[in-house]
């Protein structure tokens, strides 16, 4: 099951980031088994930085 739910604050403009989660869930159980993070956003930083971004979230998390 894919979820949206926010995250840290954004590095260059302090909103909370917009985080896409993907939940491994089992039949057998109503608790989650696995998370794993696709994507994180900051609508505004994106958009208005994409170069400042994608620089700031590598040397943050790794990804852009």
């Amino acid at each position: 099951m894919n979820i949206t739910r926010y995250g840290k604050p954004c590095p260059l403009c302090r909103t909370p980031l917009l985080v896409d989660v993907y939940q491994v869930r089992s039949s057998e159980s109503p608790l989650v088994q696995r998370e794993q993070i696709n994507r994180r956003r900051c609508p505004g930083c994106q958009t208005a930085r994409p170069e400042q971004w994608t620089e700031v979230m590598r040397d943050h998390y790794g990804d852009a």
